[in-house]
């Protein structure tokens, strides 16, 4: 038998160990008796709990149909040889408090994370069993994610304009290099251009997150060669996607030598479709000379494509052309069209337009007698109203420098005209800009003649209309509009979602050792209803708030970063059904899938309420195998409403587990009295449940958490000292409590002065002289 090292005793006669054979020989030779020997003398407490095997020593010998487990933390078990040593030796099956749950596996991309859970099942021995712990919860959950599955789709459109100061790969990327955009940070994975990964098919820059953290942990930025001019309106725009609908991006900008003269912040949510993005914004500094794009704070990959950096250009005009009449992006020359001199006019190859797609492009093949020689057209079905001033406004480029284009008016009827402007043009993109009033009657068509150089010209983002009375220096020219999930596209989603997380958790190599699985944990609130369902959340909460202009949903009401999230609120009652279909299928053949909650021995409502759960769910057509108490008692309990749930637990005829049993005491300084008594409250918990839970229906009991250490106890019962290990790993009265319960007598009464003895030879100890 391994016994435990004896520690120097305080027994009733407070001797030490050597003077416990001076009490025997104090003993002397009672009147009709022999001499006393060693075996005879009785052992005190600490005495008795070194010479107890470990706990699963007992379980073995005495409950061989159930297993007694631990719930533990993993990292603690990988890190702390001590505290697996321990773990180890005393139990046949582990259940980790966190390393399972949705919230420490799923990243915000919807991904799983199997480092923790690796290396933990490479560490645990063979012979020790895995507790499944859990599938679905209404806390821990990855609440981005799952958030940003039932977003609304968000449609940006802009109509602002921005002189553009970044040219060629700063821009487009299509080079294949970052054109001077540079990373870093701590949380930064990568940075790479991927050929064909842009929202055109042309290479983008790729920005690559290990995890969530902080904005500012992963950063790129692109450094000036000027500093920004005080005073100014500076626009950004670009294009971007990410791997999770819970992206985030960040800008801001700073000084590049100092890092001082910070500023400028603006969030970006980054949903998994290719989106336009803008911000403007004025500096308050005179040494800014860095733009960064921060995107440390959600673990994603992120495409970012088509930046545009520069002052911010106001559209001077109530533009009154769209779609392919304006930017050509649908790859048409929309109602545009054009005639003379042999001419012809077509939309670019992709990636030719202004900082876009697709552009127009005329070609004139030969010099012309004027302008006019070769016309494009766009004709209006209202003509002009005499007396308005209209503006003009495009990007245009030639292949002949010093070529250019005239704009005009006409009246598509008669063919008289008015407004002529000519607009020299250069081989580099220019805005082109010019203001008319009309005079004449029945003027509907505007003209950019093209006919009187022989040469190339290509024209973007073509704007008309009625000339504002005053350009607003600081209007934002975005429009963001929501499209909202219908209910049935948002539980769609995450049953998806579920069914993905449940299937990865089940079928990743390793996971086949766990044969039990919490599927549902703490199904039921404290009003014995379902959580989720007729405003029943977690303590303080209410119902997702909604923004009311976007109906995006923000946050449930007492949502403190705990993760979270009701399935039932989105999918409905069918989210327990559909939870162990999902797990059924994917778990291995033989594992047996529970459902778990807390408070059943001390609300026998709430006890109802699971177990009506648990036949809803078999109703339904799936087969739930057991039922779990989680067990965080005080040291009051008593045994009435304990042997009360067992029966009524064991009257479903499922299989029963106590997941998580601790006994609390109310201080971290417990009395010998205080002790005793949690150690009658543990054995009592492991006598009825043995006495009213058939053997076929026992699976076990877990023991939640291996000491009292502050360690295990930073944020559980952090002022109490719940478990059967003291701090150092000394067995506690509680440890004698369990074992006695497993076996269904004081193990101890069999134990001799001769165990002692043994007991302190085994540790390889001098026993002193008899």
């Amino acid at each position: 038998m391994k016994l435990n090292k004896i520690i120097l005793p305080v027994m009733a006669c407070a001797l030490t160990l050597s003077g416990c054979y001076d009490e025997k020989m104090e003993w002397g030779k009672p009147d009709g008796h022999g001499d006393v020997n060693i075996s005879d003398i009785p052992l005190a407490l600490k005495e008795k709990l070194a010479n107890y095997d470990y706990i699963k020593a007992y379980a073995k010998q005495y409950a061989p149909h159930m297993t007694i487990g631990l719930g533990l933390g993993a990292d603690q078990y990988i890190s702390d040889p001590q505290y697996k040593q321990v773990a180890d030796d005393n139990f046949q099956l582990f259940t980790t408090g966190n390393a399972m749950k949705h919230q420490a596996v799923v990243k915000s991309d919807g991904s799983l994370d199997f480092t923790t859970i690796d290396a933990f099942l490479q560490a645990v021995p063979t012979d020790i069993k895995i507790y499944g712990h859990n599938f679905l919860w209404h806390t821990q959950q990855n609440q981005n994610y799952l958030k940003s599955l039932i977003a609304p789709t968000m449609k940006v459109e802009s109509s602002g304009g921005v002189a553009n100061i970044l040219s060629g790969d700063a821009t487009d990327f299509n080079g294949g290099t970052t054109g001077g955009w540079g990373s870093w940070g701590s949380n930064k994975d990568s940075q790479t251009i991927e050929e064909g990964a842009g929202s055109d098919g042309t290479p983008c820059m790729v920005l690559k997150n290990l995890g969530d953290g902080n904005a500012w942990e992963a950063q790129c930025g692109y450094t000036l060669s000027d500093f920004l001019q005080v005073g100014k309106t500076y626009m950004i725009k670009f294009k971007a996607k990410s791997t999770s609908g819970a992206g985030y991006l960040q800008f801001q900008y700073q000084n590049g030598t100092t890092y001082g003269s910070q500023g400028g912040y603006n969030d970006f949510n980054i949903g998994i479709d290719w989106n336009d993005f803008e911000y403007e914004f004025t500096p308050d500094y005179e040494d800014i000379n860095r733009i960064i794009l921060n995107f440390g704070k959600v673990g994603a990959t992120y495409y970012i494509d088509d930046i545009q950096f520069g002052l911010k250009v106001e559209d001077p005009m109530t533009n009154v052309l769209s779609g392919d009449n304006s930017d050509f992006e649908g790859g048409t020359k929309g109602s545009w069209g054009s005639w003379g001199n042999n001419s012809t006019t077509s939309v670019s190859a992709s990636g030719e337009g202004y900082n876009s797609n697709y552009c127009i492009v005329l070609v004139n093949p030969t010099d012309g007698s004027d302008y006019y020689a070769a016309q494009l057209a766009y004709t209006f079905d209202d003509p002009l109203k005499v007396g308005e001033t209209y503006v003009i406004q495009f990007y245009a480029k030639t292949s002949l420098t010093g070529a250019g284009v005239q704009f005009a008016t006409q009246n598509s009827n008669d063919y008289s005209g008015e407004g002529y402007h000519a607009i020299p043009l250069s081989s580099e993109w220019v805005l082109c800009e010019h203001e008319y009033t009309c005079s004449k009657e029945g003027i509907n068509r505007i003209l950019i003649n093209f006919g009187k150089n022989a040469a190339t010209f290509y024209l973007d983002n073509i704007k008309f209309g009625v000339k504002k009375a005053t350009a607003r220096a600081l209007t934002r020219g975005t429009s963001i509009t929501y499209v909202p999930k219908s209910a049935e596209e948002k539980k769609a989603a995450l049953l998806s979602a579920m069914e993905a997380w449940i299937k990865g958790m089940a079928q990743h190599p390793g996971m086949e050792r766990v044969t039990e699985w919490d599927v549902i944990n703490e199904p039921i609130g404290d009003n014995s209803k379902w959580r989720g369902f007729d405003n029943t959340f977690m303590d303080g909460d209410s119902a997702p708030v909604e923004n009311e202009e976007s109906g995006l949903t923000l946050n449930w009401g007492n949502e403190a970063g705990n993760g979270h999230f009701y399935w039932g609120y989105y999918i409905g009652k069918e989210y327990a059904t559909k939870a162990f279909e999902y797990a059924r299928k994917y778990c291995s053949t033989g594992t047996k899938l529970y459902v778990n909650d807390y408070n059943l021995e001390s609300s026998p409502n709430k006890l109802a309420a699971l177990i009506d759960f648990v036949q809803y769910i078999e109703d339904n057509g799936q087969e739930v195998d057991g039922i779990g108490t989680q067990m965080h008692v005080s040291s009051s309990i008593t045994k009435d409403q304990v042997d009360a749930m067992f029966k009524t637990m064991a009257a479903t005829g499922k299989l029963i587990r106590v997941t998580e049993l601790d006994v609390q005491v109310g201080t971290t300084t417990p009395s010998a009295e205080q002790l005793a008594t949690q150690a009658e409250v543990y054995q009592m918990i492991f006598d009825s449940y043995r006495i009213n839970v058939p053997q076929a229906q026992q699976s076990g009991i877990t023991i939640w958490t291996l000491t009292d250490s502050k360690k295990e106890h930073e944020y559980w019962l952090p002022n109490d000292a719940p478990n059967l290990f003291d701090a150092n790993y000394e067995r506690k009265h509680a440890y004698k409590g369990v074992c006695d319960g497993i076996a269904g007598k004081d193990i101890s009464e069999d134990f001799s002065g001769d165990d002692w003895k043994n007991a302190y030879e085994t540790e390889g100890e001098e026993t002193p002289a008899e």
